[in-house]
């Protein structure tokens, strides 16, 4: 069935993205007090319980999906794919950040992480969550889920698939903005990286979950390293 006149998809999508925004929304609350700062605690199970839904509903809805993302095992090429990434945003972290920084007046707010500075528990910890709830759960709601949902709901051509890029590195961006405005610049950025190689990968999640993990590995041993 063709999807792109799909009232239901397109409610869907248009779903998944405000719940996906509303949990960044809590997360931000969390560092800077609103009316939504006693559900801060929640964004976590929130994000879980937003991204289990939708991946139900959207399979019901008959959104297509390469069993979301894993339909491939992983290969050569998607680990070539997620080095490639890894070192584009590692070079763009090195030739734009401190551009970026001084244009908005600061670097990320890491605060959130602060705690894993010469802890080496709170070092293990983040590096689980890193490479479960950031790498594979985040890859997984939006860019096996979001960004396929948007790219089918526009006609899966090439400019749909461009618009359904952009459009989720923008959410993703956006949900970051608890790392403040310099944080938004960036996430959308690595989002518009790790889109790019899951539809280079054909909507596998290997290449981008490697990527993301990969990526915030150095950041967060920067921090442990009190060097970020």
């Amino acid at each position: 069935m063709r999807c792109a006149g799909n009232k239901t998809i397109t409610w869907l999508t248009a779903g998944l993205a405000s719940g996906l925004l509303f949990m960044g929304a809590l997360r931000f609350s969390a560092a800077t007090p609103t009316v939504l700062t006693p559900l801060a605690g929640y964004a976590t199970t929130g994000y879980i319980a937003v991204t289990v839904l939708f991946a139900i509903l959207f399979t019901n809805a008959g959104l297509p999906h390469n069993r979301f993302g894993f339909g491939s095992r992983l290969n050569l090429r998607h680990v070539l794919l997620a080095l490639a990434a890894i070192a584009a945003l590692r070079l763009i972290n090195f030739g734009l950040s401190p551009w970026v920084e001084q244009l908005l007046g600061g670097g990320r707010d890491l605060e959130r992480f602060a705690g894993v500075e010469d802890s080496v528990s709170a070092l293990a910890l983040l590096l689980v969550t890193n490479w479960t709830f950031a790498a594979f759960g985040e890859e997984f709601a939006y860019r096996i889920l979001l960004m396929r949902a948007i790219a089918f709901v526009l006609g899966d051509t090439r400019v749909a698939l461009i618009c359904a890029l952009l459009l989720q590195a923008v959410i993703f961006g956006l949900v970051h903005a608890y790392q403040g405005p310099t944080g938004i610049v960036g996430s959308a950025i690595s989002g518009l990286v790790f889109g790019a190689i899951t539809i280079a990968a054909r909507w596998s999640i290997w290449p981008a979950a490697l990527a993301h993990g990969g990526n915030n590995t150095f950041g967060i041993i920067a921090l442990y390293l009190g060097a970020d």
